[in-house]
C-alpha cells in the first residue's frame, strides 16, 4: 500500500477553502509547499552526491534523459491533474484514500523529484518547464478537489444524513 505523502494537505486545504477557514487552508498549503520543497532537496542532494561521486556522467544533464518529459505540460498533464483532485477529495472522504494516494503523487511528485535533479545533476536551464508543471498540477489538484467539494453541497443527499 502507498499512500502519497500530499494527500492529505491537498484535502485539507480545499476543506478551508470551500468551508471559509483561512487558516486551514494556509497551514495545510504551506505544509504542502514545505513536503514538495523537501523532495526537490533531497532529490538534488542525491544527485549531486552522484555526481561528485562519479557515478554520473560528468555531461549528464537532465534535459538530456528519459526524465525530460517530467518538464513539459501538455493535454495529459492537465487531465491526470484534473481526475486526481476529483479522485483525491472523494477517496480522502469514503476512506479509500491509499490507492488514490498513488494518483496524487504521479501528478506532484515526479515534477518535484525533476526539478531537485536539474538543481543537483545539472540542467538548471530546463527546470523552469518541472516548475511550470509541479504549479499547474497543485493548481488543479486543489482547484478539482475544491470543486468536488461545492457540488457536493449542491446535490441531494441520498444516505439521509444531516449535510
Amino acid at each position: 500500500m502507498a499512500v502519497s505523502p500530499d494527500l492529505l494537505p491537498i484535502c485539507a486545504t480545499c476543506v478551508g477553502i470551500v468551508a471559509g477557514r483561512r487558516k486551514l487552508a494556509l497551514r495545510s498549503f504551506v505544509t504542502l509547499s514545505l513536503g514538495l520543497g523537501l523532495v526537490v532537496v533531497t532529490a538534488a542532494l542525491l544527485s549531486a552526491l552522484l555526481k561528485v561521486s562519479g557515478i554520473l556522467p560528468d555531461g549528464f544533464q537532465v534535459e538530456q534523459s528519459s526524465l525530460n518529459t517530467l518538464a513539459h505540460l501538455d493535454y495529459s498533464t492537465v487531465l491526470v491533474a484534473t481526475a486526481a483532485g476529483v479522485a483525491a477529495m472523494l477517496s480522502f472522504e469514503s476512506g479509500a484514500a491509499a490507492a488514490v494516494g498513488v494518483a496524487i503523487s504521479v501528478t506532484t511528485i515526479p515534477a518535484s523529484a525533476y526539478l531537485g535533479v536539474a538543481i543537483g545533476g545539472g540542467g538548471i536551464g530546463n527546470a523552469g518547464g518541472a516548475v511550470l508543471v509541479l504549479a499547474v498540477n497543485v493548481a488543479l489538484l486543489i482547484a478539482t478537489g475544491s470543486l468536488t467539494l461545492l457540488v457536493q453541497r449542491v446535490l441531494p443527499n441520498r444516505s439521509g444524513a444531516p449535510v
